[in-house]
């Protein structure tokens, strides 16, 4: 993972959906490398999973990038980009990693097959007053607004084709929730966390205030 200069601006993780322009969606097939990663991270069946879950602290700074890594060969082989924006001061994020990767691989994966050749995915993680939120924004076919929910339901969600049922339960599980977004032809997840569930990070962090912009470089 390279860190190229950019114009720092609020835009991005403002509205993510305002950052690209409108695009004609292609929908290429999901590799097989693609399907095994995300057969790897998600649970057979959330229902018989009781045990509590294992919390951990995390730095999303180092976090994301770790992730978004898994998706390398696949984003610089069809000619795509992929950026994360993030304020640079994020707190630490207490949850469990197990779950939330997994979110984020079945998200990913949906944008690296939604995302047409040569545009662009972009990772946002940005704090609120009360709520630290990653989100993944795409091009992608434009839902309308009664439907944005609508994906997210067991007995409809599979409709679209996106899957996103099971990320819905991870994300409930974690004692977060998902917004689904859209507009202009791009479509936006975000999870949001609660404050509850963030702490500020130790005074030795090295953290600057404005904006961070990372490029995935091929």
């Amino acid at each position: 993972m390279s860190a190229d200069l950019f114009p720092q601006t609020n835009s991005c993780y403002l509205n993510p959906v305002a950052c690209w322009h409108q695009s004609e969606l292609k929908l290429p097939l999901l590799s097989s490398v693609d399907n095994a990663i995300e057969v790897s991270v998600m649970p057979a069946n959330l229902d018989t999973e009781i045990a509590p879950l294992a919390m951990d602290t995390i730095d999303l700074q180092i976090w994301i990038p770790s992730i978004v890594r898994l998706f390398k060969e696949r984003i610089c082989s069809q000619q795509k980009q992929l950026y994360i924006v993030t304020t640079a001061e994020l707190p630490l994020l207490t949850t469990n990693i197990s779950d939330l990767e997994r979110i984020f691989v079945k998200l990913l994966t949906n944008a690296c097959n939604y995302t047409p050749v040569g545009k662009a995915i972009v990772v946002c993680a940005y704090t609120t007053t009360n709520t630290t939120q990653l989100s993944v924004s795409h091009s992608s076919v434009e839902i309308a607004a009664d439907k944005q929910t609508r994906i997210l339901n067991p007995w409809q969600g599979e409709e679209t084709g996106l899957g996103l049922v099971m990320v819905q339960k991870l994300v409930q599980r974690l004692g977060a929730s998902m917004l689904v977004e859209s507009a202009n032809n791009q479509i936006t997840f975000t999870v949001k966390f609660p404050q509850k569930l963030t702490a500020k990070k130790g005074n030795n962090s090295r953290d600057g205030d404005g904006e961070r912009i990372r490029f995935l470089s091929c």
